[in-house]
């Protein structure tokens, strides 16, 4: 992978992208969304109050949605970066009723039709503009949190719980990674993506500071987003490529759907609020799926590469025992002579405690933060680590998308760990294109 780890790799810009916009981008926005009919009220974009930092009240006077937004319409919410949330306007008063509610921008480009909300009574509500679930607890426990926006949202955990009704236990999992991950992924639309990349040349003017920094002008710490790596030839016809979804796509330079984020879920937290569930309505469902997490992740590849080296082989996995992801390596002090640093992290360790051995399996995107100099520490990080006699795996998307590689790859890990290797059935098989499929996915459709 091209990051040292998720906790000392990534910086970025102690600014506020937003406040560096220009008039004429602001004016832009409200032309688009004017032009689509999606916003159909008169006040300018910036005129909004700023949003607030989260656990606070909604504002005296401003009439807002009274419902919560939760399910997949709030973990389209949790999935959207700061400073694109910063962008839109607040949603018009709920007494303009949902239609005027559904024209929003927000909710257009992000929350999307029907809006999702929290019913504590037995009335149910579906139409092409909102549909409610019932939940008892909704308005009775602390479970949501206003956005600044006029409305209100599930936090992170009861927002993952909330959408075991209506999501495959796969994807549930593979939420559960994204907010206890160092990583989100989310599409702008095409007039916001062209005020980030507006903001993005202009961040370039500035010196990077420590990782989520803020500072005296910020409540939320802005993501960083991903940018892929665009070959030479690319380069040099200056062609537009198809933008990445996530899972490891090459996308010509081009900003993708891939941000890093500090977690919003502890796993900790996550699986102390699973057990506490568990015998609620759809508690089970929601209780076997945390227990499939198994450490932070900070990539769609690295949580495809955990689930398929971990998960039991009946439903497709290769049940390797004693994982450990992103797992901190201290180095020999030849080895941080190599690499030019004294620990790295390993994006999946796989540990045989017997002979106190270990395997690394580090996952090689097409996506990097930088410039072609990330390639090189890796090289460096990789060299030091066989010098202290580790065996690192170099695995691919295309790797772990291919049965032969794929069962390649466990041969070898087997045989270096001194574990018996076992052929999978012609069931297991099976069982294992399905799991490929759904976590070599396109992850902008989870929750849909």
């Amino acid at each position: 992978m091209w990051r040292q780890g998720p906790h000392a790799q990534s910086v970025f810009q102690r600014i506020s992208i937003t406040r560096r916009f220009s008039a004429e981008l602001v004016k832009l926005l409200v032309s688009v969304w004017s032009a689509s009919g999606t916003y159909p009220h008169d006040a300018p974009v910036d005129n909004r109050p700023r949003p607030q930092p989260h656990g606070l009240r909604p504002i005296p006077g401003e009439a807002q949605m009274d419902e919560i937004v939760c399910a997949n319409a709030a973990f389209r919410y949790w999935r959207c970066p700061p400073q694109v949330r910063d962008l839109y306007p607040r949603l018009p008063n709920s007494e303009e009723g949902w239609r005027a509610l559904s024209q929003a921008p927000f909710v257009t480009d992000v929350l999307k039709t029907p809006v999702i909300t929290a019913a504590s009574t037995r009335s149910n509500l579906h139409s092409e503009t909102r549909r409610t679930i019932r939940w008892n607890s909704a308005y009775t426990e602390k479970v949501s949190i206003d956005t600044g926006m006029g409305f209100s949202v599930t936090d992170p955990l009861h927002t993952l719980f909330t959408m075991t009704r209506s999501v495959s236990s796969c994807d549930l999992v593979l939420a559960m990674y994204e907010l206890c991950g160092w990583f989100s992924v989310f599409k702008p639309s095409p007039a916001v993506d062209m005020a980030l990349e507006q903001a993005k040349s202009e961040e370039e003017q500035y010196t990077t500071e420590s990782l989520f920094e803020l500072d005296e002008t910020q409540d939320e710490a802005p993501w960083k987003r991903v940018y892929a790596r665009a070959s030479q030839k690319d380069s040099e016809n200056d062609q537009s490529g198809q933008q990445n979804d996530g899972s490891g796509n090459k996308a010509n330079g081009k900003g993708t759907s891939l941000w890093m984020r500090k977690p919003l879920i502890e796993i900790e937290e996550l699986h102390r609020f699973a057990a506490k569930v568990k015998g609620e309505m759809w508690g089970k469902q929601f209780y076997e799926a945390a227990r499939q997490v198994m450490g932070i992740a900070a990539s769609p590849l690295e949580v495809a590469g955990i689930m398929l080296l971990s998960l039991p082989r009946r439903t497709g996995g290769a049940e390797f025992k004693n994982i450990y992801v992103n797992d901190l390596t201290p180095l020999s002090n030849s080895a941080r002579k190599i690499a030019g640093q004294k620990i790295c992290y390993g994006d999946i360790v796989i540990v045989n405690p017997i002979i106190m051995k270990a395997v690394l399996i580090e996952l090689q995107g097409e996506v990097i933060h930088g410039s072609g100099a990330v390639l090189d520490h890796d090289a460096a990080r990789m060299t030091a680590l066989q010098s202290m006699g580790y065996d690192v795996f170099l695995v691919t998307h295309d790797m772990l998308n291919d049965h032969d590689q794929l069962d390649a790859i466990i041969h070898s890990v087997c045989e270096r760990l001194e574990l018996r290797y076992k052929p999978k059935t012609e069931a297991m098989r099976c069982a294992e294109t399905r799991l490929r499929a759904n976590v070599l996915c396109n992850w902008l459709g989870i929750g849909k």
